[in-house]
């Protein structure tokens, strides 16, 4: 069936309100302050077939990974084995293709006229499942087995309820199973939400006529990126990036820090789109219109057992390094790299404030860089440009800590004719005596700035800031530590973009005013004396 575009676009658009309101869901029954606060969750709809049609919520780059966990449950079920009704979880990144282990996905078929006409997807953090450390993703993992409980794709839901044999595995591998169990039944609740609207939608429009609409979106999509492609010059370009060491080699400034293949297909995609025209919807039609090398065994397509659960930088690095590749063919649509300062921390304690185990995961949040028409984005998470930090109130609200400091971090941004955004400096002091978990990055290796724009400053975090005591941590680390102790996260600002010296004084002026670039920085940066 040929629909025409106006009732192609209005269908499109209720889909994209189903799937808004599945991550709405999804946010607002969170247990946990990582889901609810910092939105580190998608949920949406795949076709019949797996084929990712669109993903509600701020993680574009878990689109791919949605086709691969539908792939993994259809292998050990058979379509015709599921029922309306059914829901599958999987944890496991080399069969459900989930960026690391603390990442659960959830698979509801969704029947209508009494066969599967798509595939409700939710993805989203879990504070724990297990593992060598709380929060699950240690500084020393060796092997996949060390990050956690391995799920394979099961059943997790019928229309008779909960597989409680299932869900006591997950309890019993959890520090914190209520907050788990919370949050994994709210993903099921948002993709049942998205399969009550889709019906509805079919009610509406017909089966075949939302089948064609979501046919249609998908090729039009990789009209779209063939058609951006088209205009750019014949060529190859190429960029590089070193991460700061593997976690296990620390005198190597590359090696095993995986991220699973879907999750590195992704943010490669993401950053086609970023260079070509944000418009285009992230979507498996993104993927038809690209082709991949990525052999086997390397940072990007790790093979089993390999650890992966300090992804994120990696993926970070290698959306930097394609957008940067592809900019040179579209310079209009160039940027700076962000800071290169992403990650997360996690912190263990026996009793939070409301006297049970718990654990604090949070996302390291950077800046954008600086583009050729305006300044990066300050504290905002590269490639997830949609997901909060979690607010100090929280913080203090939920866990025995003390938020002593949330800044601005002066000069932290590159300079350029338009600078990247500004960095922040966050400061906890501990309360009680707790393990601390960082996985951070850009402590040695670091962002540039892009035509003659300048690098910003490295990334830190320092155990007991300006006193005698003072020892900064390395990238990756767990260590215990006890009450009262202070820890100090620098986290870098954005590459600056163009020269220096063409940045307006009045700029200039107003970043020394506003306390982004102190009166020397300025004087040495960009001539301009403030003082």
């Amino acid at each position: 069936m040929k629909l025409d575009p106006i009732t192609t676009e209005v269908i499109i658009s209720r889909i994209r309100e189903t799937t808004a309101a599945m991550a709405h869901a999804l946010f607002h029954s969170g247990y946990s302050p990582i889901l609810r606060e910092s939105q580190d969750g998608t949920a949406g709809l795949c076709d019949a077939n797996g084929r990712v049609i669109m993903v509600g919520g701020g993680l574009q780059y878990h689109s791919l990974l949605y086709t691969r966990a539908v792939e993994s449950v259809c292998e050990r079920y058979p379509v015709a084995e599921m029922r309306d009704g059914d829901s599958f979880i999987s944890n496991d990144p080399y069969k459900a293709g989930n960026s690391h282990v603390p990442d659960v996905v959830v698979i509801t078929p969704i029947f209508y006229g009494g066969r599967i006409i798509a595939f409700g997807a939710s993805v989203a953090h879990k504070a724990d499942v297990g593992g060598l450390v709380p929060g699950s993703s240690g500084a020393a993992s060796r092997e996949i087995f060390h990050d956690g409980v391995l799920i394979p794709p099961v059943r997790y839901w019928t229309k008779g309820g909960v597989n409680r044999e299932v869900e006591a595995i997950l309890r019993n591998n959890s520090r914190v199973p209520e907050v788990v169990i919370g949050d994994l039944r709210g993903q099921v609740g948002s993709t049942r939400l998205g399969a009550e609207r889709l019906c509805a939608l079919c009610d509406e429009y017909g089966a075949e006529t939302m089948r064609s609409a979501m046919e249609g979106l998908l090729e039009r999509t990789a009209t779209r990126v063939r058609g951006e492609f088209a205009r750019w010059p014949d060529g190859e370009n190429s960029a590089e990036a070193l991460l700061d060491h593997d976690g296990a080699d620390r005198s190597k400034p590359t090696g095993p820090v995986n991220t699973p293949l879907p999750t590195a297909q992704a943010v490669s995609l993401l950053a086609v789109i970023a260079a070509s025209d944000p418009t285009i919807p992230m979507n498996s039609g993104v993927l038809n219109a690209v082709d991949f090398v990525m052999p086997p065994g390397t940072l990007v397509n790790p093979q089993f057992p390999a650890s992966v659960n300090h992804y994120f930088p990696t993926s970070h690095v290698v959306y930097t390094c394609v957008l940067a590749a592809l900019g040179k063919f579209n310079s209009a649509r160039a940027v700076a790299p962000a800071g290169f300062g992403t990650g997360a921390i996690a912190i263990g304690y026996t009793k939070g404030r409301a006297g049970k185990p718990t654990v604090q995961y949070e996302l390291m949040v950077t800046s954008l860089g600086g583009t050729s028409t305006h300044d990066g984005t300050s504290i905002v998470l590269p490639m997830n440009h949609f997901t909060p930090g979690t607010p100090v109130e929280i913080i203090e609200t939920e866990y025995p800590v003390m938020v002593r400091r949330y800044d601005i971090w002066r000069d932290s941004a590159g300079a350029g004719r338009h600078r990247g955004g500004i960095g922040n400096v966050r400061e906890y002091q501990l309360l009680v005596d707790c393990i601390l978990t960082a996985r951070t990055s850009n402590h040695r290796q670091g962002a540039w700035g892009l035509n003659g724009g300048k690098a910003p400053p490295l990334s830190r975090a320092v155990i007991n800031p300006d006193t005698q005591q003072a020892e900064e941590m390395d990238c990756m680390e767990t260590r215990m530590v006890p009450a009262g102790t202070v820890v100090r996260l620098e986290q870098t600002g954005g590459g600056g973009y163009g020269d220096p010296f063409e940045r307006p004084k009045e700029l200039v002026l107003e970043d020394v005013e506003d306390g982004y670039v102190s009166p020397e920085a300025a004087a040495v940066q960009y001539k301009y004396s403030c003082i």
